[in-house]
């Protein structure tokens, strides 16, 4: 019983590795979906700032034809004005004039503040770009980060399951199923030393029975509350 402890240990000890890297494995696709997620959210605040962009250029642009219409009416209404015969027809005309040019003026008011808005959504068009590819960048050195981390854990993994190949024939075939299934439902600690009369897994007192059993060693004892293997550290019992 002591040499199937003994062996149980060591496979315990690359399984304990094995889920360790396995876990990591699994965590490191995560990191980039992390990146992808803050490139999206960069390119979402991109697309709205070309939008605000878009609807500025756009009332400049209305803005702009507006005024051109106006001053071509200012001008012909300046034409008419020499055709008028009457004083009456010649003031009324005139102030049409001035209501045409008051509108056009603040029309000039309106595209100069435009142009203002224009130019401050370009500049916050641009720096958005700049952010967008800052996090392009980063994905990019991420996505060549993870990519070699994730080839030297399977490298390690391969490794890890090429020892531990190598150590299961020294397990009785009904042992090692068993000590499988904890491992299966155990987050990958199946075998763990008593630590002061405890389970060094679920750190629960072990009754008596169990405690004195685990130092006798004739046969496989497990915790009462999480089912682990227990088995007795002689060095740190001994201590």
């Amino acid at each position: 019983m002591a040499d199937l402890i003994e062996a149980l240990r060591k496979l315990q000890a690359i399984d304990g590795e094995l889920y360790r890297m396995r876990n990591e494995q699994r965590l490191k696709p995560l990191i980039l979906e992390e990146a992808q997620q803050r490139l999206a959210e960069q390119q979402a605040k991109g697309q709205a700032a070309e939008a605000r962009l878009k609807t500025a250029q756009l009332k400049q642009k209305e803005k702009e034809i507006e005024l051109s219409t106006r001053e071509s009416n200012v001008k012909k209404l300046q034409a008419q004005l020499f055709q008028v015969k009457t004083n009456k027809e010649y003031t009324a005309m005139q102030l049409e004039i001035e209501r045409a040019k008051a509108d056009a003026s603040l029309l000039e008011e309106d595209i100069i503040a435009l142009l203002d808005t224009v130019e401050q959504a370009k500049r916050e068009h641009q720096e958005q770009l700049a952010v967008v590819a800052r996090h392009q960048d980063a994905l990019r050195q991420e996505e060549a980060r993870v990519g070699q981390d994730l080839q030297v854990i399977a490298e390690e993994i391969a490794a890890l399951e090429h020892q531990r190949q190598a150590l299961t024939p020294a397990v009785d075939p009904q042992v090692l199923i068993v000590y499988e299934r904890i491992l299966a439902s155990r987050d990958g600690l199946a075998l763990v030393p008593l630590i002061n009369e405890s389970c060094g897994g679920c750190h629960m007192v072990q009754p008596p029975q169990v405690v004195n059993e685990a130092f006798l060693k004739s046969k496989l004892v497990t915790c009462d509350s999480c089912s682990r293997i227990l088995y007795v550290d002689e060095i740190s019992a001994a201590h």
